[in-house]
């Protein structure tokens, strides 16, 4: 009993052997294989000398971490590798961009250099061409040879040196006005000639004096009769044309459509054309260029004013009246030759057409390379005056349209004479020849008569106009 119970036990620790065996070996070679994706199955136990055979059980946990370390060390490989590829793309880039900024700075520099030298050569041709400008226009008739006691008596103007500041308010440089249909069409944004600007102080409390021939100008410009109009010495003259502005108003490219005259008389409304009889020089120019429509077809004016009218420059208000709000025999064309000129921003490409069409005479527009042109010579005068020490001037949008015919004309003519304009007065004479005596409410708000004024006094002091009222 003793013998088979010690079997027994033996046979029983056998059997739980070979069960762990088998349980090791269907986990091992069974489950673990199709787990990790392994093809085919190994089972089987073998003895020899009583030993069963040794497996590795960690041979393939050992395979799957080296395949894991090796992606993991792939992957970060081709990261670094991915970011070195970036960061020099990046730095290709920078350079490019580099060489980009510096090209354009260089052709920026480039291109200022060039604009420098068409200046200095511009300045230079000019400078050459005043003295021949001014010897034809000294060559011609002038005030079309009116007696001596037809022209202006000067006499010296106070206060236009103030030697003070004044304080101009920002503008947005746009203002907003009636349709050419009326005010009942509503109104139409435009923008202003003396355009946007930030608040600033106009100074002409101390006066900066170049020289001896700029206070002999200073001299003249306050008593046109010190000028010395006439005179070979021309050293002031000289110094006029020096100031920024001047030679442009004279020698600008001149305005397309506008032929080439040796004498244009320009007749503005001042009151001064009532004093004499003015009519009969007038008449004697070859253009003759009238500002606006005022009873043109009165004949008690044609001793004062002439009858004569080659072209007549409108403003905004009155190109709207004669081209669209007033019946057509309200203003009817002084004769079958005459030349409108528009410059008025606002709708001016239809209201040159319904013009044209209505008058069925000619229009010219003052377009905006020109208007630039003339009102880039009208603010460098005014900068000039004021570091003259004359101002500060009245705050203004547009010029007049009397401003817009002297800077237009002085191009094209050999020769300007201006009448009807208040550049030498004594104040005692009406607004306008009519009789009215003050400025309506738009030449109130718009214009800078003051600033006007100064600019018609340099232009003669330059010889660039003649003042014969």
């Amino acid at each position: 009993n003793n013998w088979g119970s010690g079997v027994f036990a033996n046979q029983k620790a056998r059997a739980k052997t070979v069960a762990a065996s088998v349980e090791r070996e269907v986990h091992e070679h069974v489950l673990e294989p199709i787990a990790h994706g392994l093809e085919g199955m190994f089972f089987g136990a073998a003895e020899e000398d009583g030993e069963e055979e040794k497996v590795d059980y960690d041979d393939d946990d050992d395979d799957v971490d080296d395949d894991t370390d090796e992606t993991v060390a792939a992957d970060a490989n081709a990261d670094v590798k991915y970011r070195e590829e970036n960061e020099k793309a990046e730095m290709h880039d920078e350079d490019e961009n580099q060489e980009a900024d510096r090209y354009e700075v260089a052709t920026m520099e480039k291109n200022a250099q060039i604009e420098r030298e068409v200046r200095q050569e511009d300045t230079a041709r000019k400078a050459s061409n005043m003295p021949k400008a001014f010897a034809i226009h000294q060559g011609n008739a002038k005030c079309a040879n009116a007696p001596k006691e037809m022209l202006p008596k000067f006499t010296k103007q106070s206060g236009l040196r103030k030697k003070e500041s004044k304080v101009l308010p920002a503008k947005a440089g746009y203002v907003g006005v009636s349709r050419i249909d009326g005010a009942t069409k509503g109104t139409v944004r435009v923008r202003t000639e003396n355009g946007p600007r930030t608040k600033m102080i106009e100074s002409s409390a101390n006066p900066t004096v170049k020289n001896k021939d700029e206070e002999a100008l200073i001299t003249c410009l306050e008593d046109l009769s010190k000028c010395q109009l006439d005179s070979e010495n021309d050293s002031i003259r000289k110094a006029a044309w020096k100031l920024g502005g001047t030679m442009d108003a004279k020698l600008g490219k001149s305005l397309a459509g506008i032929e080439r005259k040796k004498t244009c008389a320009i007749i503005g409304n001042g009151g001064a054309l009532m004093a004499k009889e003015y009519g009969q020089y007038i008449d004697k120019h070859d253009f003759v260029v009238r500002i606006n429509v005022l009873d043109n077809n009165n004949a008690k004016f044609n001793a004062s004013l002439g009858q004569k009218a080659t072209h007549r420059v409108l403003s905004y208000k009155m190109s709207k009246d004669v081209c669209c709000l007033q019946p057509a025999s309200k203003h009817p064309p002084d004769n079958d030759e005459l030349i409108y000129l528009a410059w008025f921003p606002a709708m001016r490409k239809q209201l040159i057409s319904r013009l044209a069409k209505r008058q069925k005479r000619k229009v010219i527009e003052m377009h905006d390379a020109h208007l630039k042109s003339i009102i880039h010579s009208f603010k460098k005068m005014r900068e000039e005056l004021v570091r003259l020490g004359f101002g500060p001037f009245e705050d203004w949008e547009y010029m007049t349209s009397g401003m817009h015919a002297v800077l237009t004309f002085a191009r094209s003519c050999e020769t300007v004479d201006v009448y009807g304009f208040t550049t030498d007065s004594g104040g005692k004479e009406p607004y306008w020849f009519t009789g009215r005596k003050v400025a309506p409410r738009s030449g109130r708000t718009q214009h800078a008569w003051d600033h006007e004024r100064m600019i018609l006094r340099l232009l003669a002091a330059s010889g660039i106009v003649n003042v014969c009222t």
